[in-house]
């Protein structure tokens, strides 16, 4: 394949691409969700509950009811979809988004008050700008494959998680492709053969030798539905921080 196929992925062209996915964000604000509107509702609700993957996830992890959980929502969007309210936990929860700074221009526009905005931050600065181990549950939904270096992204994710903590990936597999390579859609995460593999354009990389070695690892397709895409759910329990050079070291 020649160099010219492969897409320059740096910060400059990605916030060149970024204007797609501001558009895209600006329609859904101004109209309440355009065909997404429980999504709205949700989002700009200061009672949702915690989501049910989450909520369902901390016992098997360890956390015992009445825990304080930190939540890291990273790739949040404009706003969080995860929730705070709880019978069993008490949520602390903080949303970050390379787009915050003209997500929360959005909202202001749109007069939306009451729940929790993004901060700004970028996967790839996550490590430092967060901190190590950090948070209880590090969650990520539709973004980590829209960032500039998603094994940088990947290794971030697990890194600010505390050990004994989990992590929450999900997104709709091939996404790239089947946006044609538009706007920040540049990289594929799809599961083979029980693995996590991201892919570009006839390169692919797995990205099990960052995860394979903490516990509960579950890696799993969960098919189309009449509403919704397919998605790809990734969850496991941090014991270890990981370590790029020996992921890449195989």
């Amino acid at each position: 394949m020649a160099d010219a196929d492969i897409p320059e992925m740096n910060r400059d062209t990605w916030t060149e691409r970024s204007e797609h996915e501001m558009g895209f964000w600006n329609s859904w604000v101004a109209s309440e969700g355009m065909k997404w509107k429980e999504g709205y509702q949700r989002k700009t609700d200061p009672n949702a509950t915690l989501a049910p993957m989450v909520e369902n996830f901390l016992p098997t992890i360890g956390f015992a009811p009445g825990a304080h959980v930190k939540i890291l929502d990273i790739g949040s969007g404009p706003l969080s979809w995860i929730g705070t309210k709880s019978d069993n936990y008490t949520i602390d929860l903080t949303a970050v988004d390379p787009l915050a700074d003209q997500y929360n221009a959005m909202l202001d526009r749109k007069g939306v008050s009451g729940v929790g905005r993004p901060v700004k931050g970028f996967f790839e600065d996550a490590l430092w700008q967060l901190g190590a181990n950090q948070y209880d549950i590090v969650w990520s939904a539709n973004s980590l494959d829209h960032s500039i270096d998603p094994v940088l992204g990947l290794f971030n994710i697990i890194n600010v998680c505390k050990i004994g903590g989990g992590v929450i990936l999900m997104f709709h597999p091939n996404e790239a492709e089947g946006e044609d390579y538009n706007g920040l859609h540049q990289w594929n995460l799809d599961v083979i053969d029980g693995a996590l593999i991201l892919h570009q354009k006839g390169r692919k990389f797995s990205l099990m030798p960052l995860i394979e070695n903490q516990s509960n690892v579950s890696v799993q397709r969960i098919g189309n539905s009449d509403k919704d895409k397919a998605k790809i759910v990734v969850k496991f329990k941090k014991t270890q921080d990981a370590n790029i050079s020996q992921a890449v070291m195989r």
